[in-house]
């Protein structure tokens, strides 16, 4: 795929309406092998799994915004409470420096666990299959095929 396709399917989604984000972000939790959160008011889990004995959460905010500090004292609190070891946060755009650093201060502070891998995806990521993408799929069950009908089965 290239650039200017993946960059109109980027589009397409973040300027969708919130209920069909909330839907797709299901769907990449799905993809990425993991169950997704319940559809509706979700408690911030988009998805959640296990790799060996590793807890893993998902979560996805298809902004049309690139995500702050404020989004990601968020994110680290749902790690710590679901005691998360590997964390997967999708964003629509990307992170802003403040999220970066808000993340990198949780980890100093000893809030999270220091053996936490902590993966933030973009949907150019995923679309594009960087190497921020192959990363993150390490520590994750095998990518799903949802084509053919397939989601159904994660609903």
């Amino acid at each position: 795929m290239d650039y200017l396709e993946i960059n109109a399917l980027i589009n397409g989604i973040i300027f969708s309406r919130e209920n069909i984000k909330q839907d797709l972000g299901r769907r990449f939790a799905a993809y990425l092998g993991l169950t997704p959160g319940k559809s509706g008011s979700d408690g911030g889990i988009d998805g959640y799994g296990k790799l060996n004995n590793d807890i893993i959460y998902f979560q996805s905010k298809l902004s049309q915004k690139i995500l702050d500090a404020s989004f990601a004292a968020e994110f680290v609190g749902n790690l710590v409470i679901h005691e998360a070891n590997i964390g997967i946060m999708l964003a629509g755009v990307g992170y802003t420096d403040g999220f970066r650093s808000r993340l990198k201060q949780a980890f100093e502070s000893n809030l999270l666990k220091t053996e936490l891998n902590v993966h933030l995806l973009s949907l150019e990521d995923v679309f594009g299959e960087t190497q921020v993408f192959a990363k993150a799929t390490n520590d994750l069950p095998p990518l799903r095929n949802l084509s053919n009908g397939e989601w159904t089965k994660h609903k």
